[in-house]
């Protein structure tokens, strides 16, 4: 057993796994206006850098761990099987089930649309300009930021972001009725995944926002 590269190993999945559980638990909140208060480590939020930091912390503290990963048996079995101390198996069993609640907490996070994908029969467009501070003007993010579908005729919505910026049809925490599922983020214009299609096949009235920026606010009447 090489401790050296054993540790090493041990050190770099654990960095790994606490970066995925930082995104996973600060990453999907809603960030306040730009210069509001402070997100994370204390630093001032900034509405169009947050997604795309949280989202670069992932792919480096993903690939960290999977480094991790792949050292950890030449630091087991260089000199032959191990024969670790009580210490060294506590540790190792800790590990393990970090691994495991990550493995769960990030199956759990996957988007899971309740409706089925269709052909959009309604169609919602995310306005250029849509990330900049549109406090007091909801109506010039989503448009149209009020639509009525009826089940069985229009009831498949798309939206397209025809914007620069990260956004997401996220249903709000006080919709009484039951939603889309995820957090559902709609890339920038141009982009694979700038379209979100989803379809309603419950009655009633969805309000969602973007968890990205906060003025962002639309609904979807729901009809028999």
């Amino acid at each position: 057993m090489d401790k050296d590269i054993f540790y090493i190993s041990l050190f770099m999945i654990l960095v790994g796994i606490a970066g995925q559980l930082a995104w996973y638990f600060f990453g999907g909140i809603a960030c306040p206006v730009s210069g509001g208060q402070p997100y994370l480590f204390n630093i001032p939020c900034n509405p169009n850098a947050t997604a795309a930091s949280f989202q670069e912390m992932q792919n480096v503290s993903g690939l960290m761990m999977l480094i991790g990963f792949v050292l950890l048996p030449a630091g087991l079995f260089k000199d032959g099987m191990p024969s670790p101390g009580r210490g060294a198996k506590v540790f190792i069993g800790v590990v393990l089930i970090l691994l495991a609640g990550l493995t769960f907490t990030v199956y759990v996070n996957l988007p899971h649309p309740v409706g089925v994908t269709a052909t959009p029969q309604s169609f919602v467009t995310i306005l250029p300009g849509s990330g900049v501070n549109r406090t007091g003007q909801p109506g010039v993010t989503y448009s149209p930021r009020v639509i009525t579908v009826v089940i069985g005729i229009n009831n498949t919505v798309q939206w397209k972001n025809t914007d620069s910026a990260l956004h997401s049809v996220t249903p709000l925490a006080t919709d009484p009725v039951t939603s889309f599922g995820c957090i559902c983020n709609v890339n920038p214009s141009g982009t694979s995944g700038d379209t979100f299609v989803y379809t309603f096949t419950t009655p009633g009235t969805y309000y969602y926002h973007c968890v990205y920026h906060s003025w962002m606010m639309g609904e979807v009447i729901v009809k028999n």
